[in-house]
């Protein structure tokens, strides 16, 4: 399993760099030829959507003296914290190579799968208004990237809204495992079923996969600091049990109220306050490893989910259950 990744923080130091509308057309040929900031640009035209782009967003800005009445880049928030932007950017980017542990995603997968995978990981201030995305694209000559977008405008809410306050080291750890190690998992999951030809038919065995998928990444995202993260869930041995049960429960609904078919859809798409499968996938790897290390996870990646659950049920802890 290789790899691959470029760190551009190119979305977040070249509009920060510019202070009128003549640095702007100065800048222009790079805003234009950067490969952040058109991840960026493409990913906001195509969410919000918007056919704006940031060149002439920017120098609107900068002959205005305000950002545009719908201002798709957040213009106007980035350059009314540029000072704490700057300060951010420069602290976050000085922790490489700290910042990528994508090693961590690589060594769960099989030694014999040789698979070449191209990660472009942005750094922003500007953009669609959310702390991390995903997009996958291609460049011009057909190569395919996944990109991985952190906004640091969004950055210090996203932190002080978990702790109270504001602290870089937990940033960093959220972007680095939480969100890079998180994403880069399921990506390179889904490449390792594409090349094996892994594709669960039945809705049943799409739910235990994605049980899987989605627990190890959500174990990836927190195993460093479990401490933590249980207080921020709210989880304990007894929380963390009936989660299972309350999984098992919304299963059990699904199935004799709306069918299979209603049983994988509902699963992938899980109600935002209460993702039943997302927590009790997290707490059945988290058991998995603890009892097993990295190699029952990666045994489970490489023979799917049925051995991820047999080691799980194994450990004789709240049972998951599944129909089909």
């Amino acid at each position: 399993m290789n790899i691959h990744y470029t760190l551009d923080d190119s979305a977040a130091r070249l509009p920060l760099s510019i202070r009128s509308s003549e640095a702007v057309w100065d800048r222009a040929a790079d805003l234009r030829s950067s490969p952040g900031v058109q991840l960026v640009e493409l990913t906001t035209q195509h969410l919000l959507p918007t056919g704006l782009t940031l060149v002439d967003e920017l120098a609107d800005y900068f002959e205005a003296g305000a950002p545009s009445d719908s201002d798709p880049y957040g213009l106007g928030p980035c350059f009314e914290q540029r000072a704490m932007l700057e300060d951010l950017l420069r602290d976050v980017r000085e922790t490489q190579p700290g910042l990528v542990a994508l090693h961590e995603v690589a060594e769960l997968f099989p030694l014999d799968f040789t698979h070449d995978l191209q990660f472009m990981l942005a750094l922003t201030v500007i953009g669609y208004p959310a702390f991390g995305y995903v997009r996958t694209y291609k460049d011009s000559e057909g190569e395919e990237y996944h990109g991985l977008v952190v906004n640091l405008a969004q950055a210090r809410p996203h932190v002080e809204g978990l702790l109270g306050h504001f602290s870089l080291e937990r940033l960093v750890n959220l972007i680095r495992h939480g969100f890079f190690n998180h994403e880069g998992f399921l990506l390179t999951y889904s490449a390792y079923c594409d090349a094996i030809g892994r594709a669960p038919e039945h809705p049943a065995e799409r739910a235990k996969d994605r049980l899987m998928r989605r627990g190890i990444a959500w174990h990836l995202s927190y195993r460093h600091d479990f401490a933590f993260y249980d207080q921020v869930l709210g989880l304990d041995a007894a929380q963390l049990s009936s989660y299972v049960a309350r999984h098992n429960a919304h299963l059990a609904s699904v199935e004799k109220k709306r069918g299979d078919d209603a049983l994988a859809q509902t699963l992938d798409a899980p109600e935002p306050e209460q993702p039943w499968g997302d927590i009790a996938g997290y707490f059945a790897a988290r058991a998995i490893a603890e009892a097993h290390g990295d190699e029952g996870l990666r045994e489970s990646v490489a023979q799917g989910a049925a051995h991820f659950l047999r080691l799980y049920h194994a450990l004789g802890l709240p049972a998951l259950t599944f129909g089909g």
